[in-house]
């Protein structure tokens, strides 16, 4: 490993590379800074990266003119770029991340050149930490000719495996940046009551999966509330501490990438019960399906009356991904005791549009299959789908949509 300046490293990209840049909370603010001033020395770059809590900075100069950006998990973040729909600028890949690290591979259809990481100060161990963020990286690292590493000293050494060796880091860059931190969102009346319908469907003992926003942040810390229960996710916020620190048992937790603020980080470096994993462990569907009563809770964009569920798109904007989903809705069905969850308001915020739809619009993406939906949940209730046939699953959904839209939505059948 060789220490020198972000911009040296940026110089040592090669033109023409396809370049993966951290997600998550992971941002690495100086080499964006870097790759941002050095930027004009491309011609043909790809960049790719997945979901962000960053700012994105890099994407303010040369995207479209010195090299492309390509993710396969939107954010909010992207969507004006998306709105733009230019193709010199922005792509979209579909992607289930159970297959993340088969597709961006040396043998795979996207072969990762260049590998950035963000990673703390070396360890008394002779090592790297990924702390907060481990998900696909280490495996993106094995297939790459160079890799970079912003070292700073706010990033945690976490347990589990969030190591790398310095033999595998080409270059190195050292940062004070503070860390990328996420808030959870405000919470609304109807959440509180989404959130309660929740807790009521998890059983004692479960190993629980939560989704990202308003509902799984305060989801999580109330698990403490219920007996036993351990956490298999791909991300979990800051909620996990509240739960750690009221649960009366020892939990089992296993996660790949973590998001808050850094107090939280600081707890969870500190905390070795709190286990990183790879995205090849923490989306293993086989894995998880031999968890007992293992429970998985997301959330979607809308929900058709056959049950089937857009997790992606608004429109034509596209706004998430795959993402997950489909890997803890599977490894669900396949537990015993298992349930999965998609819980969501049954309106838009504004309450103008029903998020309880007759059917998707055309060309919407199905992101969740009707036959692999189990429970829904709005703060109206929850319709129970799995087993039932398409009359009686349109009848339990209009049930627990907004009494607004129930007589519109039973005059479409």
């Amino acid at each position: 490993m060789k220490t020198v300046a972000a911009s040296a490293a940026v110089a040592a990209i090669p033109d023409g590379a396809t370049v993966i840049f951290p997600g998550g909370c992971a941002e690495p603010r100086e080499f964006y800074a870097a790759f941002s001033a050095g930027v004009d020395r491309f011609r043909a770059l790809t960049v790719m990266s997945g979901f962000s809590f960053g700012q994105y900075g890099y994407l303010e100069r040369g995207l479209g003119d010195h090299f492309r950006f390509v993710t396969w998990q939107a954010s909010a973040r992207l969507r004006k770029l998306f709105g733009e729909n230019d193709r010199r600028k922005l792509g979209f890949v579909p992607l289930r991340l159970a297959d993340l690290n088969r597709v961006i591979h040396r043998d795979g259809p996207i072969k990762p050149d260049v590998v950035v990481v963000q990673t703390s100060l070396p360890t008394a161990e002779g090592d790297l930490s990924l702390g907060i963020s481990v998900g696909p990286f280490l495996d993106f690292i094995d297939s790459a000719s160079l890799v970079i590493a912003e070292m700073n000293p706010h990033m945690p050494v976490t347990a589990g495996d969030s190591r790398l060796p310095l033999s595998k880091v080409s270059l190195a860059t050292e940062s004070a940046s503070a860390l990328c931190t996420y808030r959870t969102p405000d919470a609304q009346p109807r959440d509180h009551q989404i959130l309660e319908h929740v807790l009521g469907l998890v059983p004692d003992q479960a190993w629980v999966q939560l989704g990202i926003g308003a509902v799984p942040d305060r989801v999580l810390p109330r698990l403490a509330d219920l007996n036993g229960i351990n956490l298999f996710s791909g991300l979990l916020t800051g909620g996990l501490q509240r739960f750690l620190d009221k649960a009366r048992h020892t939990p089992k937790v296993t996660v790949g990438e973590l998001a808050g603020e850094q107090g939280f980080y600081d707890f969870c470096g500190a905390t070795p019960a709190i286990e990183m994993a790879r995205m090849r462990v923490t989306h293993n569907v086989a894995l998880m399906a031999a968890l007992p009563r293992f429970v998985s809770i997301n959330s979607a964009v809308e929900i058709d009356l056959q049950g089937q569920s857009n997790g992606e798109t608004l429109g034509a904007l596209q706004i998430s991904g795959v993402g997950g989903s489909m890997d803890y809705v599977e490894a669900a069905a396949q537990s015993a005791g298992g349930v999965s969850i998609i819980a969501l308001p049954s309106t838009t915020d504004d309450g103008k549009h029903s998020k309880i739809v007759a059917r998707l619009a055309a060309g919407a993406p199905v992101t969740t299959p009707r036959f692999a939906v189990d429970c829904v949940v709005t703060e109206f209730g929850v319709a129970h789908l799995k087993g039932k046939d398409l009359f009686a699953r349109a009848d339990a959904l209009i049930a627990i949509a907004h009494p607004d839209f129930r007589d519109a939505l039973a005059n479409s059948l």
